[in-house]
């Protein structure tokens, strides 16, 4: 799930969430003439833990043959659209299976912006899949503007599909029939330009127009990205910028250990420490000791070796060990990345590499009597484990307070950790 804003009237703001639904969450029902599944998507809006908004919606698809593991794993990408004022908000959506009522959830905290349209500036970036200039369009497509797109809420871009389209929106143009220029800027993740497209001169439509781009990410390494929107208006000098990250994921085949040594080795050393760092989610305290202590040349030889062992099918040449990192990574920098931590060093973040997607997650907002803070459930495992994380106002991220995993800290106090003004909480 994302959220991006753009510019409603009246000095609101329009929150545009854009909600991946994998057919894998849903349980396909054999009704003797055809295969269906059903299910409902609850989106809500919270404000100081009272629900400002909601989008009930249902999805279902009938199909008649049985459908096969690519059927299965297609994702259907659902949009709803909110008019919200500034402040602090909480979106979630939850995802139920009608056959089996299994519930899926996930939550993201978003301060809503003013997007004042009395001085140049721009809506968020919105990464898309697919994006076509149409006259008429699908009624069940996702369009904006005269534009048909298919938003891509993860930001993850992968080799299958190598287009990423941008899509924004300019405000706040000075309405004189001159021109506005525009530049769109790629940084990697240390902040170096990889490219940069423009300068391209547009003729004002008015007061407000739209921007897109599009380009191949098949010649980026793997990795994290940040495209910047840059909008100069010509006769005004008003300037103004707009950043996204984005993730390139890059599954790795033929022979997996001579191109993860190479990629190991063309690592800066901060970039292969952080790698280690992630690694160290899955290792004993002993072992990330003696890897440490390694120099340079023999961490990357043992990082190889250690990637082998947990490769749950050998027979491919693929590393599935090394590409369920990868993907858990990409989902953890998007998910709970912030303006001073990214998402792997969050407890959220680090919680979600080790173990995976959690089966259920349960939400509750702050209010006057209590803090906000979620529960993460594993259910796949004989006992089932879970995760609490905290958001105590003063650090404005979500820590964990307490797990029942065998290697985890363990508070059974947590309780009281979430009640405002306790006494009984524990000092870390």
């Amino acid at each position: 799930m994302d959220v991006h804003q753009f510019r409603e009237a009246n000095g609101n703001t329009e929150a545009v969430v854009n909600l991946t639904v994998p057919k894998t969450l849903f349980n396909w029902i054999d009704n003797g003439e055809n295969y269906e599944f059903e299910g409902v998507v609850d989106v809500r809006v919270f404000i100081n833990g009272n629900i400002a908004a909601q989008d009930v919606f249902h999805v279902r698809e009938s199909v008649v043959d049985r459908p096969g593991p690519t059927e299965r794993q297609v994702r259907m990408v659902q949009q709803s659209r909110f008019v919200l004022t500034k402040g602090s908000a909480v979106f979630s959506a939850s995802i139920t299976d009608l056959a089996s009522n299994e519930v899926h959830k996930v939550t993201k905290n978003v301060i809503i912006r003013t997007i004042d349209d009395s001085y140049l500036t721009t809506s968020d970036l919105l990464f898309c899949t697919f994006l076509k200039s149409e006259r008429l369009m699908d009624e069940n497509s996702i369009n904006r503007n005269g534009y048909m797109i298919t938003p891509n809420p993860s930001s993850v871009f992968r080799l299958e599909k190598p287009m990423l389209y941008a899509y924004s929106e300019v405000y706040g143009l000075q309405d004189d029939g001159g021109t506005y220029t525009v530049n769109y800027i790629l940084f990697n993740r240390s902040g170096k330009e990889v490219f940069r497209r423009g300068p391209f001169v547009r003729n004002k439509p008015g007061e407000s127009s739209v921007e897109t781009m599009g380009f191949n990410v098949m010649g980026l390494l793997a990795g994290r990205y940040r495209l910047r929107l840059e909008v100069i208006d010509n006769q005004s000098d008003q300037n103004t910028f707009m950043d996204q990250e984005f993730i390139i994921v890059k599954e790795l085949s033929n022979n997996f250990n001579n191109n993860f040594t190479m990629i190991l080795d063309a690592m800066e050393n901060d970039e292969l420490q952080d790698f280690i760092d992630i690694v160290g989610y899955f290792m004993s305290e002993s072992e990330f000791q003696t890897l440490m202590k390694e120099n340079r040349g023999d961490r990357i030889m043992k990082l190889v070796d250690y990637f082998e062992k947990p490769d749950s099918d050998r027979k491919t040449k693929e590393n599935e060990f090394y590409n369920q990192i990868y993907t858990r990574l990409a989902l953890a920098e998007k998910q709970f990345s912030n303006r001073n931590l990214s998402g792997r060093k969050t407890d959220r973040g680090r919680v979600l590499i080790r173990f995976g997607r959690p089966t259920n997650i349960e939400t509750y907002p702050a209010n006057k009597n209590r803090y906000s803070y979620e529960i993460w459930h594993y259910d796949d495992s004989d006992d089932g484990f879970i995760f609490v994380f905290i958001n105590n106002d003063a650090v404005s991220m979500y820590e964990q307070i307490h797990s029942n995993h065998p290697d985890e800290f363990q508070n059974y106090g947590w309780k009281d950790m979430v009640v405002r003004e306790s006494t009984n909480l524990i000092n870390f």
